[in-house]
């Protein structure tokens, strides 16, 4: 499952980058294939209405035939130097002349200037306009104002179709991409998984092998330090019950490393029974409140008079709310420890509130990663091995749960699990 949702944000990663880069590349294309159309189209403008001039000088023909008016041609505009009066107009015969004059202020006011111009007609229909103006010059005298317009409509409805394809061609090389992406990433984490497996199957075999000479050596210490006819100095009593908490302290972690090792094989087995949590709750308190005594806490529970009944494994859900409530009152130097759960919405939540040291917003990000310890020191001290909160929410998940933290702003944190009181199988 772990290797899993590594290679699916692996595969997501490449195909990211993928994806930018196919981006980056067809609009790359597309402008620089635009602004090779519209360059080309405004020095044709340019030479066309030099061109036109020219011929009106030399053998007085009027620029672009009368009777060729159509979609897509060239239409002149011709006015009298100094004064509005026109001297040939093509342009009131293009279905869009009313459009094109609505615009007259926008037409290009220097010569052998190129403007753009964007219009729709009563159709909605985009038309798409470059407009170029030049004096016509008869010797040094200005014989006429000229503007010369040409339709380019349908360059952009073809450019429509052309982005189209490249969009559907940049669609098809990226999922070509997410494919190659996975099997990439299924090759990168190919040998951290060995190593992986590796380091797996090293912990469950030394955890196994620890836990007999562990089991032995704490009957053996308990055996000595019951046994009355022998005499022992002062020293040898205390290091005998030195022993004997060290050896529980390994026995403990051997047991949290086996529990680990059997999730990350997919071995644990969660056998499902309905639990009465009030039951639950209420032993493994009474249990634990022990360990409050000492400390000077009171252990409170909050329970709703009708019976919570859940879905799940009874050991591992006492498993849970040991590790939950233990780890409260080691981090609680006084006040209150509060247990409480509660239906709402068909799920269990659980919440265990503390009055303790409180967790930085740094570290609850990183409290349920395996080995790690907020204040290392005092967990130390406590006997803890950074091992509980990871198999907590190992727990919570193989009861398709959730777990969270919060760290309360008048001091302590308040840590929320929320159950499914059925689950899907």
């Amino acid at each position: 499952m772990m290797f899993d949702k590594l290679r699916l944000k692996l595969t997501i990663i490449y195909t990211g980058i993928f994806s930018l880069l196919v981006v980056m590349i067809v609009t790359g294309c597309i402008i620089l294939l635009g602004h090779s159309v519209l360059t080309h189209e405004k020095q044709q403008m340019r030479d066309l209405i030099i061109h036109e001039g020219e011929e009106y000088v030399e053998s007085g023909e009027l620029p672009v035939s009368n009777h060729s008016i159509e979609v897509g041609r060239e239409l002149a505009y011709m006015l009298k130097p100094g004064s509005d009066e026109v001297l040939h107009d093509q342009v009131s015969g293009s279905p869009v002349a009313q459009q094109l004059f609505a615009l007259r202020d926008k037409w290009p006011n220097q010569d052998r200037k190129v403007k753009w111009l964007t219009l729709r007609d009563a159709n909605d229909r985009l038309w798409i306009y470059i407009v170029g103006r030049d004096q016509i010059m008869d010797g040094t005298a200005s014989a006429a104002t000229l503007y010369m317009f040409k339709d380019l409509s349908d360059y952009y409805y073809e450019e429509q179709g052309e982005v189209v394809w490249l969009v559907l061609m940049s669609l098809f090389f990226i999922c070509c991409g997410a494919g190659i992406g996975y099997y990439l990433a299924g090759r990168s984490i190919k040998p951290i998984r060995e190593m992986f497996k590796r380091q797996r199957e090293f912990v469950a075999d030394a955890s196994h092998e620890l836990r007999t000479p562990l089991t032995v050596m704490g009957i053996a210490a308990e055996g000595m330090e019951g046994d009355t006819d022998s005499k022992f100095s002062e020293f040898t009593a205390d290091t005998l019950k030195t022993m004997r908490m060290e050896i529980k302290r390994m026995n403990n972690l051997v047991a949290a490393l086996l529990s680990l090792a059997r999730n990350d094989a997919g071995v644990a087995e969660v056998r499902l029974e309905q639990v009465n949590f009030n039951v639950l709750l209420e032993q493994t308190a009474g249990t634990l409140s022990i360990l409050a005594q000492q400390k000077g806490l009171k252990l409170e529970l909050q329970l709703p008079p009708e019976r919570l009944i859940i879905w799940g494994n009874r050991l591992r859900l006492e498993q849970l709310l040991t590790i939950l409530i233990d780890n409260a009152i080691k981090y609680s130097l006084s006040g209150t420890v509060t247990v409480s759960a509660l239906r709402h919405n068909q799920q269990l939540v659980i919440r265990v509130d503390d009055e303790g040291i409180g967790i930085d917003a740094a570290d609850i990000e990183r409290i349920f990663e395996r080995f790690y310890r907020v204040d290392k020191a005092r967990t130390r001290a406590e006997g803890g091995f950074g091992l509980g909160l990871p198999i907590a929410k190992i727990i919570v998940e193989q009861h398709q749960g959730t777990i969270e933290v919060e760290s309360k702003k008048a001091g302590g944190s308040c840590f929320i699990v929320k159950l499914p009181l059925t689950m899907q199988r």
